[in-house]
């Protein structure tokens, strides 16, 4: 190979990166754009789920205290 076939091959090989990095570059931005518009949804999505995390023990400790509740009716009301 010639030096002038080296430097050709260089030079294609440098434009198909120039060509992937715009792609990437694109998408990118679309991302950005796309991520801006569902930023909100996602944060009240994150709220509600860590206010869920607080609920299930709340609601697991009632049903409990109701099981009591209903136990202790079978034993005692007859």
């Amino acid at each position: 190979m010639t030096d002038h076939d080296l430097i050709a091959n260089l030079h294609r090989r440098m434009d198909s990166q120039d060509t992937i990095l715009r792609e990437i570059d694109r998408k990118i931005t679309a991302h950005v754009a796309e991520s801006d518009s569902i930023r909100p949804a996602l944060e009240e999505l994150v709220s509600l789920w860590k206010g869920s995390k607080i609920l299930i023990p709340i609601l697991a400790s009632m049903a409990a205290a109701v099981w009591a509740v209903v136990a202790w009716a079978k034993d005692h009301i007859k």
